[in-house]
């Protein structure tokens, strides 16, 4: 597993190109918010010493077993599962409209697990809301 550095540089990197999305790409845009969500919590993982977590089952039992993780799981988990539904199922933006991803991704998945692992670590990292391209 990378650094808590590395992890944290990789999550803030992945979040830069959430607002830069064009629209027409819903789709892409919870993939991308997932990924950003994923090295948030690796940052966590690494800091909390967690061994053994190379996929997302592992990721996905040691936040589900850990009380610690609670916060942390019950906004991952439905993101997870949206971003594979997306990535996988035909018509994404029938599963995900463009109106939708600021309140129903970020504000009520993203946000709150960004929240919870600067809580958890202590890590500090510039989180501005994000604007997601009007085009």
């Amino acid at each position: 597993m990378a650094s808590q550095h590395e992890h944290k540089t990789q999550w803030l990197h992945n979040r830069k190109l959430i607002g830069r999305l064009d629209r027409e790409f819903p789709d892409w845009i919870v993939t991308v918010c997932f990924y950003t969500c994923l090295h948030a919590v690796d940052l966590l993982l690494v800091y909390d010493n967690v061994q053994g977590v190379a996929s997302h089952d592992a990721r996905n039992a040691t936040l589900r077993r850990v009380n610690r993780y609670q916060q942390v799981w019950r906004h991952y988990r439905p993101l997870y599962e949206l971003s594979r539904r997306v990535r996988y199922m035909a018509a994404a933006a029938e599963w995900v409209p463009f109106n939708s991803i600021n309140t129903d991704i970020l504000q009520r998945y993203m946000y709150p697990i960004e929240k919870s692992v600067q809580t958890l670590t202590g890590v500090e990292a510039p989180l501005e809301t994000i604007q997601l391209a009007s085009v």
